[in-house]
């Protein structure tokens, strides 16, 4: 009642004063801070429409790790509301068919971080068999960041190294993948071919484990067509799908201890999302939060790839993966991931023995050439064969260290046989009176020739009479 007296008095008030007032229905709603998604409902006005658009979907609005809003790119035949993911970048495509759905800066220059490990899973794993050995050196115990404990010196196997890298990420585990595979020099000049090959011309590696470097690069839509080609690897899609594995250690009380490494997908680890195939995730101080993950529902398959992720890492990539399944039936395609320029190579996977310690290691050129018994012949104008002219094989010489060793060693006995030639009268003596003779004949104990010697002393005449036998009387 109150309320009401006030009410009236202030419209009294008013109309004394002269101040026009407006009708309720020429009040013009306040603006909303960005324009309603299409296919939204918008506010109650004599103007607004409460229908959907017809044809195409476009100009959804996300948000971005930089707090502004992005214009998704993103086409469909129904009403849409964006998806609830904060990234600078990502891309949401069908594993099978390689239509990408929707995108959000999908060709924008990002670092890949660890998500970079499925290139090097795709470089390594078709050239090494998980069998293959491997002896981990010094180098790989001083790996930078995320690593899970290498001993120089112990033997692993390729498969250790690659479950250790992709699901720990552990960056030494794929630095010793790349000096497994012949170098790690070698091993990124076979990555970034392996990406042309795949159609991914934007992505530049610089190492096996993705951290920072000068030029390093790839955009969401590379990274997605290698997390589909890693997908379709089956021995990588079953590393990304564990959750936990056996991985040997150091050495203890004369065997090996073996212990588990799990992996750091919490979506694998807890198994919170239906149909996940797993994915790689990865952060480092320039990239941000990374991922690339697949699921498969219904049927349908996706792959989704994130890069400078604002909000949790997994949960992003679980919630760009159900929106995608939510509204698989009207998205329709903006563009298709690159296609592979060239079938998959097939190399030799056979097992190469690791030399001796201290030994350099054999390349799988040189195994080849020294286990192939194939003879070596060429074909004449007229179709005839060269017959085989190959020498025969050689004993493999030894290392340039163990012949330096050798020589050394020759250098030394021959020095030593020398030295008790020349002092072996020093030592030639094994009683006292043996070492006396050998002092007294010895050339240091004697007078040297013109050495001038006094005269000896006239003995006196009664001695020299007395020593004279002639002098001396006979007696009877």
């Amino acid at each position: 009642m109150r309320t009401a007296s006030r009410a009236l008095g202030a419209l009294a008030l008013a109309c004394a004063l002269g101040v026009p007032t407006l009708p309720a229905a020429a009040v013009a709603p306040l603006p909303l801070e960005d324009p309603p998604p299409p296919g939204a409902s918008a506010p109650a006005t004599p103007a607004a429409s409460t229908e959907a658009p017809a044809g195409p979907t476009d100009g959804l609005r996300a948000k971005t790790t930089s707090g502004q809003r992005a214009t998704i790119e993103v086409r469909s035949d129904g009403p849409l509301t964006a998806p609830p993911v904060v990234a600078d970048a990502w891309v949401l495509a069908d594993l099978d068919s390689g239509e990408v759905l929707a995108s959000l800066h999908a060709d924008q220059a990002v670092r890949p971080a660890s998500t970079l490990k499925l290139l090097t899973a795709l470089t390594v794993a078709p050239r090494l068999a998980p069998e293959q050995p491997y002896r981990a050196v010094k180098a790989d115990e001083e790996a930078e960041g995320n690593r899970v404990v290498l001993y120089a010196g112990l033997e692993y196997s390729v498969g250790d190294l690659l479950h250790a890298a992709l699901l720990p990420s552990a960056n030494d585990a794929a630095e010793a993948l790349g000096r497994a595979n012949g170098g790690i020099r070698e091993t990124v000049e076979q990555m970034n071919a392996e990406a042309r090959r795949l159609g991914a011309t934007n992505t530049t590696a610089r190492n096996p484990s993705g951290l920072d470097a000068d030029g390093q690069t790839t955009t969401a839509l590379d990274m997605a067509a290698i997390g589909r080609a890693a997908f379709a690897n089956p021995e990588i899609a079953a590393a990304l799908q564990r959750s936990e594995v056996p991985f040997p250690g150091k050495v203890e009380s004369g065997s090996r201890f073996i212990y588990p490494i799990y992996n750091g997908n919490r979506t694998v680890a807890y198994d919170r999302f239906k149909g996940y195939l797993g994915g790689k995730s990865g952060y480092t101080s320039q990239a941000g939060n990374t991922l690339v993950a697949g699921a498969e529902r219904n049927g349908r398959r996706l792959v989704v790839s994130l890069f400078r992720i604002g909000g949790n890492t997994y949960r992003s990539g679980e919630a760009l993966l159900a929106w995608g399944f939510a509204n698989a039936a009207a998205l329709q395609p903006v563009g298709r991931l690159a296609e592979p320029t060239a079938p998959a190579p097939q190399f030799d996977r056979s097992i190469i023995p690791l030399p001796a310690k201290g030994e350099a290691p054999v390349t799988r050129e040189a195994h080849t050439a020294a286990t192939s018994d194939a003879p070596i012949a060429a074909a004449g104008a007229s179709g005839w064969a060269l017959p085989d002219l190959r020498w025969p094989s050689l004993p493999s010489l030894p290392s340039p260290l163990t012949l330096l060793t050798v020589l050394l060693g020759v250098v030394v006995l021959l020095r030593a046989r020398v030295y008790w030639i020349t002092h072996r009268h020093r030592t030639g003596w094994t009683t006292l009176e043996q070492w006396a003779a050998a002092q007294a004949g010895s050339a240091r104990h004697r007078a040297p020739a013109d050495r001038r010697t006094r005269a000896a002393r006239p003995a006196p005449a009664s001695t020299r009479a007395s020593e004279d036998p002639a002098l001396v009387p006979s007696r009877r």
